[in-house]
């Protein structure tokens, strides 16, 4: 289902690809909302005068990292976890190892010093998580709640179980419930303005990738809805719509082996006219105009759908891979430990950015500890674009620079077929683009990287089969394979540290890619050495 404003949308969407891909450097130019001050938005959505729920302790281990990806699961069907239920317990552990904080930086110099399981620019957190219960789970009814990260709390929006027309507006059964990922503009906003679109975007696809992980690994099956009918999930939510708005819906089922879920809770009677509307009250401390950044606001409105879509040709999106060079095809698959080997949990603790200053050690890594980070990458995705799982869509193209047995060089990450490799491109003048990242981003020192990872973006086939919605699915697609490639890394000793500080055009000529293929996420890849930054895990 196409925008209700296709033509603006089009003109707007249009004017933002450009705008957060060509003219960066404009943002700087404008100025920024002062950071650190007591005009912060508040890092926490907090509401005021509603039932509140603690949720008990998050179980410390919660299942291998590899459950979500189709050819892991397929190889140990036998020892795949199943869940029927969703407890207390099992809520507890979904929502912390999602978007939990999973460290905080002390001392002097923690500038940034909460940080949750998914990466985020400046720790700002625009993502807001609201939980979604079909059946009671112990002494939690059914019905709608905000998940609050720093009390591990749900704070009852509404009571109830999935209504019909949630379940109508966005394509979902909700057997056993929906979470759904929001952004509220502001607590990005205030400092970078209009670029907030893009960053909020891709927050939402990594924290959508983190409850595919999460779920999985508990033996959940969960599914990624990107297009829904905004009006009705966001009335349900209590969301304005402008200053937070509902950016992806998950369907919750039981795993595939699990006993069928009990009979959903009934609803409350709703008027003729559909939703009571909420106007729950929450804390806010920032109060800069929202006219401030118009041009985000003006390209979500116009992004708008009023329903789910049809199926889209995932093919559309993607190049033709086209012959490697004569030197090279790697394939990533190799021994791995087995079912359990890799703990989703561990994973995510381990997970970091490399540090506000990221100096990457000495390289060469061993190839095998790259292969294990990537392989994965492309693994198809549960979602609305098809009726079965299919590729992200995106391409991954990755430019190893420090591999035992690999000389430096770029590659395609290719999926398509068997088994994934990386088929080695025709040589390219690599080391201009590797400058160009060390001057445009000085705190990350991209020349010592073990590799360096463009994801990229078919921005017309977008526009084509979503409107001016295709912006944000694009960013939340390659936000998905960020997060699979940031928590495999982690496991396998890895730092990957996200930026988007890069000039998309020399990219674009690096890769070989027309103005209609654009880079949307950047990972520098390479071990942490160790500096003065204290950042203790929480532990409960």
């Amino acid at each position: 289902m196409r925008s209700a404003a296709d033509g603006l949308g089009s003109s707007v969407g249009l004017r933002f690809w450009r705008r957060t891909f060509e003219e960066v450097q404009d943002l700087f130019a404008e100025g920024h909302g002062e950071e650190g001050g007591p005009d912060d938005p508040l890092p926490v959505k907090t509401y005021r005068g509603l039932p509140r729920f603690v949720l008990p302790e998050p179980a410390r281990r919660i299942g291998d990292a590899r459950w979500s990806f189709e050819a892991f699961h397929g190889a140990h069907r036998q020892d795949a976890p199943a869940l029927g239920v969703l407890d207390g317990r099992a809520l507890s552990a979904l929502l912390y190892w999602t978007y939990g904080v999973g460290r905080i930086e002390l001392g002097p110099h923690a500038v940034w010093p909460y940080h949750r399981m998914v990466a985020s620019a400046r720790c700002f957190h625009p993502v807001e998580l609201y939980l979604w219960l079909a059946h009671p789970a112990d002494d939690l009814p059914a019905g709608c709640y905000h998940y609050h990260p720093a009390h591990h709390s749900l704070t009852l929006l509404r009571e109830g179980g999935v209504p019909d027309a949630v379940r109508t507006g966005s394509g979902v059964h909700a057997q056993a419930g929906l979470l759904v990922t929001s952004v509220w503009f502001r607590k990005t906003a205030f400092r970078y303005r209009d670029y907030a679109y893009r960053l909020g975007a891709q927050e939402a696809g990594m924290t959508a990738g983190n409850a595919l992980l999460t779920g999985a690994a508990l033996g959940l099956r969960a599914r990624v809805h990107h297009r829904f009918d905004d009006t009705v999930v966001n009335r349900a939510l209590g969301l304005d719509g402008r200053e937070e708005t509902a950016f992806a819906v998950i369907d919750l089922a039981p795993g595939e082996a699990a006993a069928p879920p009990p009979v959903g809770s009934p609803q409350q009677p709703l008027p003729p006219g559909g939703f009571a509307d909420l106007h729950p009250v929450h804390l806010q401390t920032n109060r800069t105009p929202d006219s401030t950044w118009s041009g985000l606001t003006a390209l979500d409105l116009a992004a708008r759908l009023a329903g789910p879509g049809a199926p889209v040709d995932p093919d559309d999106f993607h190049l033709p891979v086209g012959a490697s060079a004569p030197d090279g095809v790697r394939g990533l698959a190799g021994p791995e430990p087995g079912a359990g080997g890799v703990d989703l949990a561990g994973a995510l603790r381990a997970r970091d950015s490399g540090g506000r200053m990221f100096l990457p050690a000495a390289r060469p890594v061993a190839f095998e500890r790259l292969a294990s980070a990537l392989r994965y990458a492309l693994e198809p995705v549960s979602s609305d674009h098809t009726g079965a799982p299919c590729r992200p869509l995106v391409d991954a193209y990755v430019l190893v620079l420090g591999a035992d047995g690999v000389s430096p060089g770029l590659h395609r990450l290719n999926a398509t077929t068997g088994p994934p490799t990386l088929l080695r491109l025709p040589p390219r003048n690599w080391r201009a683009v590797v400058g160009m990242l060390c001057d445009r981003t000085p705190a990350v020192n991209a020349a010592k990287a073990d590799a360096v990872v463009f994801l990229t973006a078919h921005r017309l086939a977008g526009e084509r089969w979503f409107g001016a919605r295709g912006y944000r699915v694009l960013h939340q697609e390659a936000g998905i394979v960020a997060q699979r490639i940031s928590v495999l890394a982690a496991a396998a000793g890895l730092s990957a540290r996200i930026t988007n500080g890069y000039h998309d055009g020399m990219v674009r000529d690096l890769i070989g890619l027309d103005a209609a293929h654009v880079p949307v996420f950047t990972l520098i890849m390479g071990r942490r050495r160790p500096t003065a930054q204290y950042e203790p895990q929480l532990t409960w």
